[in-house]
């Protein structure tokens, strides 16, 4: 096994990402990255922490490696899915290892991937179960999604390219949302810390409610905690407060109204349940800075 160490925790954005290991993969603008193979020398300035989702498939050989504090093993037909913000410690890997690897920058994993909400149920088993070992059944079709992808990311041409490649990028995304939930549910039953249970309630009632209910207070009188312990536990669990998870779910679901629909930015303020438009344009500038309709200008290409 080799050994790769390094004292310091160094984080690690999608441009980084796309500077090491452009010459070895298929990309789109600072968006998205395929990836052949997962070489030793890519990790080499671990401990590091990423900036963007990755899901990585082992091939061949196996990695050891702690994840969040915790000790992990990808072997051949093993799945990784990392959403963001979480260090790689201590990685080891055996001289036969291979990977192929997806990696979406956070603005395209938001923006561009319909139904990204349809993942909030699967946050706690991903954050418990990063690594999932796949039938080879399901490990030939994750394949086949990842070379669909990949083809079209190394035939740069067509005035669509962009479009072609988001929705084959939606396609592999909900076939790993279909591998979660048949490993999810039956994890429902078991045991899980007090601290895991309260944030999976929360994201639940999240997904439920989000776009009437937008305060942490209304969420904590729902399950009895106060305000400051429910923000505490949820921080501490996901790194991220209360507030982000809500305000992240309400920007996903408005984003992917004004990309994929023609909605008027009116009636994205009824279904999102704004008081009105302006409430939603200040919202939406607030956290964005732009404007909705700028907002979607931008993603049909034209200038706000």
């Amino acid at each position: 096994m080799k050994p790769v160490i390094n004292p310091d925790l160094k984080a690690i954005d999608f441009t980084e990402a796309l500077q090491v290991c452009g010459d070895r993969s298929f990309a789109m603008g600072n968006d998205l990255l395929v990836l052949d193979d997962i070489a030793t020398a890519d990790l080499d300035e671990l401990p590091m922490q990423l900036g963007f989702l990755l899901v990585g498939l082992c091939t061949s050989g196996e990695a050891h490696f702690t994840l969040s504090g915790h000790e992990r093993c990808m072997r051949p037909n093993d799945l990784l899915i990392s959403l963001g913000e979480q260090v790689f410690r201590d990685v080891t890997m055996s001289d036969d290892f291979h990977a192929t690897a997806v990696l979406m920058s956070r603005s395209y994993a938001q923006d561009c991937i319909v139904g990204l909400s349809y993942m909030w149920p699967y946050l706690l088993f991903v954050m418990e179960n990063p690594v999932c070992h796949l039938s080879d059944e399901e490990q030939t079709w994750i394949t086949e999604c990842y070379s669909l992808l990949r083809r079209r990311l190394a035939r740069q041409e067509g005035r669509y390219l962009r479009e072609g490649v988001i929705a084959l990028t939606r396609a592999f995304y909900f076939e790993i949302c279909n591998l979660l939930d048949t490993r999810a549910k039956p994890d429902r039953t078991a045991k899980l810390n007090r601290s895991y249970t309260i944030f999976d309630h929360f994201i639940q009632l999240v997904s439920q409610h989000f776009k009437h209910e937008r305060s942490v207070e209304w969420y904590s009188s729902e399950m009895c905690l106060t305000p400051k312990h429910l923000s505490e536990v949820v921080k501490a669990v996901s790194g991220k407060t209360a507030g982000q998870w809500i305000t992240t779910m309400v920007m996903t679901e408005t984003k992917t109204l004004l990309q994929n629909t023609t909605l008027s930015i009116k009636e994205i303020a009824k279904e999102m349940n704004f008081p009105n438009q302006s409430f939603l344009g200040k919202y939406f500038k607030n956290i964005e800075g732009i404007s909705p309709s700028d907002f979607r200008k931008l993603c049909a290409g034209t200038k706000p």
